[in-house]
């Protein structure tokens, strides 16, 4: 390990080789750390305090850059100012152990805080994955698997009855014996290929586009309504002014009264972007080391990404971020490659281009979303005039004039 010469609290939070340390978390690193310590016992405080800020941040969130370590430093002072004393929180160029101290306490009690309120995210880490059966899971243990595409599932006021509309004119009412419904969480998971919807016992409905997962309870506490969302949702949120809307996702959070708002937050894709149809709605990340907030109007986006951990404001066309409810992608002007990109998405299968001329040919129209890929390709194949494979390994190659060199 290279020399780290400046061992102040800020200095350390901005040196790559110390992060660097800090999170490969293994007994070599450990040592490293303590050896840095035995050498600056006067600075053993501040050492182990950037080590445990690093290691706790990037457990929960994306790699971090010099610009992002100083918006973490900002939100530590500006905590470290309100929360204690003034005279405890003299931030001079040199830290006290007392400062160190009491910001450790501080961060200790934040994360307490954020791990307790927020057991729907745990819940939704914990529990089941995306899989080929549509299924919704009641708090009380029970399953019920969804038997057809486009199903609705429809709350009543008290969380107790769940009514099961089948596409095929179905209807079966299931009811949830949990004895406390809001203590705990349903589910409803829906595999690739597939849509289904929801309406919340509060009234709100959600349509779940495919390989989603939407976790809730079964009714709402008295202060506010939150979900978590992973996948991509739209939201038609019922209006309330005593009890706030969030969508929670592993990347931005949505807060609102009540709006029409699209949610798209793969977790694979460490990205997320929320498109606003109408009302008004307030994006930001649950990240105490972040102040990042911004308020979206309608026909705008919110883009998150990962690389560059920020958020950005856009004015789009919501219809072609929004058109998958109604079972179709919305095209225009896009290449060829991107649209086979939200194929492979929504079918969760691998479809390749033969050559870059056919993946940059520009469309436009509208993709019906069959429930058969096949079909799908089929309608691309004869869109575009060229024609896919199916390989031995049962993934899909395009390719122009039949001419396919694999």
């Amino acid at each position: 390990m290279k020399k780290i010469k400046n061992i102040e609290f800020e200095s350390l939070l901005l040196n790559e080789e110390f992060i660097r340390m800090a999170n490969e978390q293994s007994g070599e690193s450990d040592q490293m750390i303590t050896d840095l310590c035995l050498e600056n016992p006067d600075k053993a405080e501040s050492i182990l305090l950037a080590a445990q800020l690093v290691r706790r941040y990037q457990s929960e969130y994306w790699d971090v850059d010099g610009a992002e370590i100083t918006r973490m430093w900002q939100n530590i002072v500006r905590i470290s100012e309100t929360r204690k004393p003034q005279r405890i929180f003299r931030l001079a160029p040199g830290w006290s152990i007392a400062a160190s101290v009491a910001l450790l306490l501080s961060l200790t009690f934040y994360f307490y805080e954020h791990n307790r309120n927020h057991s729907i995210r745990k819940f939704a880490e914990e529990k089941v994955a995306v899989s080929d059966d549509a299924r919704i899971i009641i708090s009380d243990g029970s399953e019920y698997r969804l038997k057809s595409n486009d199903s609705h599932i429809r709350y009543d006021a008290d969380g107790k009855e769940i009514v099961i509309e089948e596409s095929n004119n179905h209807t079966e009412k299931v009811n949830n014996r949990q004895e406390e419904a809001i203590a705990v969480y349903n589910q409803i998971v829906v595999p690739f290929g597939r849509r289904h919807s929801i309406t919340l016992s509060d009234g709100t409905v959600v349509q779940l586009n495919s390989g989603s997962k939407l976790v809730f309870p079964a009714k709402f506490a008295s202060t506010k309504r939150e979900v978590f969302l992973k996948g991509e949702g739209y939201f038609e949120v019922s209006k309330d002014a005593s009890k706030t809307f969030i969508v929670n996702t592993d990347f931005i959070n949505v807060k609102v009264l009540g709006t029409h708002f699209n949610i798209s937050a793969y977790e694979n894709e460490k990205s997320a972007v929320a498109v606003l149809v109408e009302g008004s709605v307030e994006v930001y990340k649950d990240n105490f080391l972040q102040n990042d907030r911004s308020k979206i109007k309608p026909g705008q986006a919110c883009f998150f990404t990962g690389k560059d951990s920020e958020l950005s404001i856009q004015d789009v066309d919501v219809n072609e971020y929004i058109s998958w409810k109604d079972g179709y992608y919305l095209l225009s002007d896009q290449p060829f490659g991107n649209i086979i990109k939200k194929i492979e998405k929504y079918y969760n299968k691998s479809v390749s281009m033969g050559d870059n001329e056919l993946a940059n040919r520009i469309i436009s129209g509208k993709l019906v979303l069959a429930a058969r890929l096949e079909d799908t390709l089929d309608f691309l194949a004869k869109t575009t005039k060229c024609r896919y494979e199916q390989k031995e390994d049962g993934t899909y190659i395009f390719a122009k004039n039949n001419k396919f060199n694999y």
